[in-house]
């Protein structure tokens, strides 16, 4: 992925995430109308809000995400690259099948976790 695809992909998607929270608009999330039961990311809105009870743990590292515009927008300033260099090194931790493993192990025991909360 270049440098500019990435920096357009984050800004946007963090624009519509910010959207989402400051204008409050709700819907129902379309896994949990199809199965029944809550996604992996079920609960992460309200762990963002500050419902650290209910919430799920994942809103962590998507409230961190959120951060990205702040350093993207630094990076077109300055004509840096830190938050691609960032991108490609944790590109190539992730294809580390240890890493990969631990990665899904942790995500599926989160998943279990929210549907053990009857999120």
């Amino acid at each position: 992925m270049s440098r500019k695809k990435l920096y357009f992909i984050i800004l946007l998607s963090c624009s519509a995430g910010f959207i989402y929270l400051w204008t409050g608009f709700a819907f129902t999330c379309f896994f949990k109308t199809l199965t029944g039961i809550p996604c992996p990311a079920c609960g992460t809105t309200r762990f963002i809000l500050g419902d650290f009870t209910h919430g799920n743990p994942l809103g962590i590292i998507v409230g961190t995400a959120m951060l990205l515009p702040i350093l993207v927008i630094f990076d077109l300033f300055t004509r840096s690259d830190r938050v691609f260099r960032m991108y490609l090194w944790l590109e190539e931790k992730f294809r580390q099948p240890v890493v990969a493993v631990i990665l899904i192990v942790l995500l599926v025991l989160n998943w279990v976790w929210s549907i053990s909360k009857g999120l």
